[in-house]
Protein backbone atom coordinates (compact mmCIF):
# COMPACT_ATOMS: atom_id res chain seq x y z
CA UNK A 1 0.00 0.00 0.00
CA UNK A 2 2.77 2.78 0.61
CA UNK A 3 6.50 1.89 -1.13
CA UNK A 4 9.04 0.85 1.22
CA UNK A 5 12.31 2.72 -0.08
CA UNK A 6 15.82 2.49 0.85
CA UNK A 7 17.38 4.98 3.18
CA UNK A 8 19.63 7.21 2.17
CA UNK A 9 23.03 7.15 3.86
CA UNK A 10 24.08 10.74 5.41
CA UNK A 11 27.95 10.71 6.41
CA UNK A 12 28.82 14.31 6.78
CA UNK A 13 27.98 17.65 8.70
CA UNK A 14 27.80 19.07 4.79
CA UNK A 15 25.21 16.30 3.71
CA UNK A 16 22.94 16.69 6.69
CA UNK A 17 22.78 20.68 6.23
CA UNK A 18 22.27 20.07 2.36
CA UNK A 19 19.46 17.53 3.04
CA UNK A 20 17.87 19.67 5.54
CA UNK A 21 17.83 22.48 2.95
CA UNK A 22 16.50 20.26 0.34
CA UNK A 23 13.34 20.00 3.17
CA UNK A 24 13.07 23.49 3.90
CA UNK A 25 12.53 24.23 0.38
CA UNK A 26 9.67 21.10 0.15
CA UNK A 27 8.51 22.30 3.73
CA UNK A 28 8.10 26.26 2.93
CA UNK A 29 4.91 26.99 5.80
CA UNK A 30 6.08 24.59 8.21
CA UNK A 31 8.40 24.29 11.05
CA UNK A 32 10.06 21.29 10.34
CA UNK A 33 11.47 18.91 13.45
CA UNK A 34 13.58 16.00 13.20
CA UNK A 35 14.21 12.82 15.30
CA UNK A 36 17.34 10.91 15.16
CA UNK A 37 16.93 6.73 16.10
CA UNK A 38 19.49 4.36 16.00
CA UNK A 39 20.01 2.34 12.84
CA UNK A 40 19.52 -1.42 12.81
CA UNK A 41 21.35 -3.21 10.00
CA UNK A 42 18.15 -5.76 9.83
CA UNK A 43 15.75 -7.01 7.40
CA UNK A 44 13.31 -4.20 6.50
CA UNK A 45 9.32 -5.61 6.94
CA UNK A 46 6.30 -3.99 7.29
CA UNK A 47 3.50 -5.35 9.22
CA UNK A 48 -0.14 -4.23 8.33
CA UNK A 49 -2.88 -4.44 11.15
CA UNK A 50 -6.57 -4.71 10.53
CA UNK A 51 -8.90 -4.51 13.71
CA UNK A 52 -6.04 -4.46 15.81
CA UNK A 53 -4.92 -7.81 14.83
CA UNK A 54 -1.36 -9.05 12.12
CA UNK A 55 -2.84 -9.42 9.19
CA UNK A 56 0.56 -9.47 7.06
CA UNK A 57 3.77 -8.83 6.96
CA UNK A 58 6.10 -8.18 3.65
CA UNK A 59 9.71 -7.52 2.98
CA UNK A 60 10.64 -4.55 1.03
CA UNK A 61 11.19 -6.85 -1.78
CA UNK A 62 11.94 -4.95 -5.52
CA UNK A 63 9.95 -1.53 -2.71
CA UNK A 64 6.45 -2.06 -4.15
CA UNK A 65 5.95 -5.76 -4.20
CA UNK A 66 7.79 -8.19 -1.30
CA UNK A 67 8.02 -11.33 -0.07
CA UNK A 68 4.44 -12.51 2.34
CA UNK A 69 6.56 -13.36 5.90
CA UNK A 70 3.51 -13.52 7.96
CA UNK A 71 3.64 -16.71 9.60
CA UNK A 72 7.37 -16.00 10.31
CA UNK A 73 6.76 -12.74 11.64
CA UNK A 74 4.47 -14.22 13.86
CA UNK A 75 6.98 -16.31 15.92
CA UNK A 76 8.51 -12.75 17.04
CA UNK A 77 7.65 -12.62 20.92
CA UNK A 78 8.36 -8.65 20.93
CA UNK A 79 5.75 -7.94 18.20
CA UNK A 80 2.12 -8.16 19.83
CA UNK A 81 -0.37 -10.16 17.23
CA UNK A 82 -3.37 -8.16 18.94
CA UNK A 83 -3.22 -4.49 20.30
CA UNK A 84 -5.11 -2.95 23.03
CA UNK A 85 -6.09 0.55 22.90
CA UNK A 86 -4.56 2.43 26.25
CA UNK A 87 -3.28 5.37 24.19
CA UNK A 88 -5.09 8.83 23.90
CA UNK A 89 -5.47 8.23 20.27
CA UNK A 90 -7.53 4.83 19.33
CA UNK A 91 -5.47 2.39 16.68
CA UNK A 92 -6.94 2.75 12.96
CA UNK A 93 -9.15 -0.06 11.52
CA UNK A 94 -5.82 -0.44 9.46
CA UNK A 95 -2.58 0.96 9.25
CA UNK A 96 0.96 -0.28 8.81
CA UNK A 97 4.22 -0.45 11.04
CA UNK A 98 7.33 -0.51 9.55
CA UNK A 99 10.87 -1.81 11.08
CA UNK A 100 13.80 -4.01 10.60
CA UNK A 101 13.83 -8.10 12.07
CA UNK A 102 17.03 -8.49 13.75
CA UNK A 103 18.84 -10.74 14.92
CA UNK A 104 20.60 -10.97 18.58
CA UNK A 105 24.18 -10.82 18.77
CA UNK A 106 23.99 -13.34 21.50
CA UNK A 107 21.41 -15.58 19.31
CA UNK A 108 23.65 -15.64 16.29
CA UNK A 109 26.51 -16.25 18.11
CA UNK A 110 24.48 -19.48 19.32
CA UNK A 111 23.12 -20.73 16.08
CA UNK A 112 26.95 -20.26 14.88
CA UNK A 113 28.29 -22.67 17.91
CA UNK A 114 25.32 -25.47 17.36
CA UNK A 115 26.86 -25.17 13.37
CA UNK A 116 30.17 -25.74 13.95
CA UNK A 117 29.67 -28.46 16.80
CA UNK A 118 27.65 -30.49 13.53
CA UNK A 119 30.50 -29.73 11.13
CA UNK A 120 28.12 -26.97 9.37
CA UNK A 121 29.79 -23.16 7.99
CA UNK A 122 28.65 -20.65 10.53
CA UNK A 123 26.55 -18.04 9.02
CA UNK A 124 28.84 -14.59 7.64
CA UNK A 125 26.55 -12.24 10.22
CA UNK A 126 23.59 -11.33 12.03
CA UNK A 127 21.61 -9.74 9.00
CA UNK A 128 21.93 -12.19 6.83
CA UNK A 129 21.17 -14.59 8.86
CA UNK A 130 18.30 -12.69 9.63
CA UNK A 131 16.82 -12.20 6.15
CA UNK A 132 17.65 -15.96 5.69
CA UNK A 133 15.56 -16.93 8.71
CA UNK A 134 12.31 -14.38 7.68
CA UNK A 135 12.37 -16.55 4.46
CA UNK A 136 12.45 -19.94 5.45
CA UNK A 137 9.09 -21.86 4.92
CA UNK A 138 9.13 -23.75 8.17
CA UNK A 139 7.61 -21.35 11.09
CA UNK A 140 8.61 -23.67 13.86
CA UNK A 141 12.26 -23.43 12.53
CA UNK A 142 11.96 -19.22 12.48
CA UNK A 143 10.62 -19.93 16.06
CA UNK A 144 14.05 -21.46 17.59
CA UNK A 145 16.04 -18.36 16.14
CA UNK A 146 14.68 -16.06 18.35
CA UNK A 147 14.15 -12.83 16.13
CA UNK A 148 13.67 -9.79 17.27
CA UNK A 149 12.21 -6.51 15.61
CA UNK A 150 12.40 -2.21 16.15
CA UNK A 151 9.52 -0.56 14.61
CA UNK A 152 10.44 2.71 13.83
CA UNK A 153 7.29 4.25 11.86
CA UNK A 154 3.49 3.71 11.28
CA UNK A 155 1.96 4.55 7.96
CA UNK A 156 -1.97 5.18 7.65
CA UNK A 157 -4.41 7.90 8.55
CA UNK A 158 -2.89 10.96 9.67
CA UNK A 159 -3.97 10.87 12.79
CA UNK A 160 -0.81 12.08 14.62
CA UNK A 161 1.02 16.17 14.69
CA UNK A 162 4.48 14.64 14.60
CA UNK A 163 6.66 11.45 14.37
CA UNK A 164 7.24 11.17 17.97
CA UNK A 165 3.59 11.23 19.26
CA UNK A 166 2.72 7.85 16.54
CA UNK A 167 5.56 5.98 18.37
CA UNK A 168 4.13 6.92 21.86
CA UNK A 169 0.35 5.60 20.83
CA UNK A 170 1.99 2.74 18.68
CA UNK A 171 4.09 2.22 22.07
CA UNK A 172 0.38 1.92 24.39
CA UNK A 173 -1.15 0.10 21.54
Amino acid sequence: KYPMLSLGNTYSEEELLEFDNRIKKIITNEQVQYACELKFDGVAIGITYRDGKIFQAVTRGDGLKGDDVTANIKTIKSLPFHLQNKSDVAYPAEFEVRGEVIMPRKVFNRINEERVDIGEAPFANPRNCAAGTVKMQDSSEVAKRSLDCFLYAYYGPNVFNTHESSLNAMSEW
